[in-house]
């Protein structure tokens, strides 16, 4: 019985201690290594880049392993990387015999990429297992996170995909060159397949130590690690391919469609008339209201344009100009965005024939004595109102509930937070007014003003706000604009302007 219970304790023990040990791993730098089915007996993992990358180096079994070094176009490695024992050269660096650009060099024959029959990953270990291209590390090297770390006490960098998270480790294994093994746990040295064209004694390859990592010319005779990969080659690994496409009612357009990774790209929609941008989408999902938008491309997207018809209130359309107000297409009155529409004095609420102070419905039949909006006494009488109250308010009395006039600040607001552009909408001229938030417009034309009984200055704008003169009570500030000029300044109330509504 004793032999039996002292059979069961081995046995829960052996039983156990995996368990104990597995949940005891104290190696924290496999955190994002995620190695899938081998391929041809050999780990890779997805980095979400255009090739798969193996977990180890050639000739290693585990990830920190230095594995075997090889001489640029080698198969084998060796005890010693000199021009002597080079296989493609005729004992001397000036005589190469296989891939060569320059006759300078040796034997012209234009291979500048290593042939698979040459290629220490092919030939080790089969399949599609390639040494990487210079396109490709160079990939790896802009597209992941590179982190100098140790594994298991190996110095070496975790690389870390940008796009997925992912992650292999890179030994620093240093290089070989004559006799010698240097910069062990110092630097790492991985070849491209890449000759460097106007040298062909040299090699692309990329150069890791703790201060930086770079693409780097070496050596050919010297024996370096080699990190392969598996997958067609991709020559637009470095690009992202950025296209649009939009709902009804609008265009939109790419600065560029394929760009390289990193770089910024910026995106634009143009609405069509009655409608408005309301966004960018991908899969879907909103992304940005930004018009134009501006994006660092990392990876290939379908951006989405979105737009929609203007919206309408009491009948009347209006637009998102992404500001603290929405406007109105048309100016009170109007049926077309570039119609004058109706002339309002400042505080009336109907048209008439003639503006003068003698009919002004707040005046007492001359300038400067005011029944309402007032805030001095030389101008009238002071109830110090500086806002045009709703039943004074030509575009609430007019339009109905919602609407009201502008404000200076939003009169200011649409100054600062748009881009003014003189234009012309089916022959009136005006200024198409941009907002620089989201890129919807509104079209503003030339009116104008009425002094007495005919129109003056028919080649500005000249559009109320609701508020008074904060330093002369017979003014009311207005936007104004010339050709060449936008400001908001200020007019007499009796004078007849147009309105161009707004609603929150």
């Amino acid at each position: 019985m004793k032999h039996l219970k002292s059979i069961l304790v081995t046995l829960a023990v052996l039983f156990i201690l995996p368990l104990i040990t597995g949940c005891n791993n104290n190696d924290d730098d496999d955190s994002g290594l995620l190695p899938e089915n081998p391929y041809n007996g050999h780990e890779y993992v997805d980095l979400g880049l255009s090739v798969k990358w193996a977990t180890c180096n050639i000739g290693a079994t585990k990830p920190e392993g230095y594995g075997d070094y090889f001489a640029w176009g080698e198969t084998l490695s060796k005890t010693t990387y000199e021009w002597s024992n080079y296989k493609w050269c005729n004992g001397t660096g000036d005589l190469m015999t296989k891939y060569c650009l320059s006759s300078e060099y040796g034997q012209v024959d234009n291979k500048e990429s290593i042939e698979l029959s040459d290629d220490a990953a092919r030939t080790s270990w089969g399949g599609d297992w390639r040494i990487p291209t210079e396109t490709e590390l160079e990939e790896l090297r802009v597209k992941c996170t590179w982190e100098w770390t140790t594994k298991n006490g190996v110095n070496g960098y975790k690389v870390t995909s940008k796009i997925n998270g992912n992650s292999i480790f890179l030994p620093a294994a240093g290089y070989s060159s004559n006799e010698n093994l240097l910069e062990v746990g110092v630097s790492g040295n991985y070849w491209s397949n890449k000759l460097i064209a106007i040298n062909s004694r040299m090699a692309s390859y990329v150069y890791l130590q703790s201060a930086q990592t770079k693409m780097n010319e070496g050596v050919r005779r010297c024996g370096q690690s080699i990190r392969a990969v598996c997958g067609e080659e991709n020559t637009n690994a470095l690009y992202c391919q950025i296209s649009v496409t939009t709902t009804e009612g609008g265009k939109a357009t790419v600065s560029d469609d394929n760009v390289a990774f990193g770089a910024e790209v910026t995106l634009e929609a143009a609405p069509e008339a009655g409608y408005q941008f309301v966004n960018w989408t991908v899969d879907g999902k909103e992304v940005s209201k930004e018009n134009p938008y501006t994006v660092t491309a990392n990876e290939s997207t379908i951006y989405k344009a979105n737009f929609k018809k203007n919206d309408l209130l009491n009948g009347h359309e209006y637009v998102d100009l992404g500001l603290s107000v929405k406007w109105a297409t048309c100016n009170v009155g109007a049926t077309t965005p570039e119609e004058s529409g109706d002339y309002f004095a400042w505080g009336e609420t109907v048209t008439k024939t003639t503006y003068e102070w003698s009919n002004y419905k707040y005046g007492n039949g001359e300038e400067g004595l005011f029944t309402k909006y007032c805030t001095d006494s030389k101008y009238g009488t002071v109830d110090n109102k500086t806002t045009l109250e709703l039943s004074d308010d030509a575009a609430r009395v007019n339009w109905g509930k919602g609407w009201r006039m502008p404000t200076k600040a939003e009169l200011d607001e649409l100054q600062t937070e748009c881009l003014w552009y003189w234009s012309n909408k089916n022959g009136v001229k005006g200024f198409q007014v941009k907002s620089k938030i989201n890129g919807n417009s509104i079209f503003l034309p030339v009116t104008g003003f009425y002094y007495i009984n005919r129109i003056v200055l028919e080649e500005e704008g000249a559009y109320f706000s609701s508020n008074l003169s904060i330093t002369n009570s017979c003014y009311a500030y207005y936007n104004g604009f010339q050709s060449n000029t936008t400001y908001v300044g200020s007019l007499k109330r009796y004078y007849g302007q147009p309105v161009r509504a707004v609603c929150e």
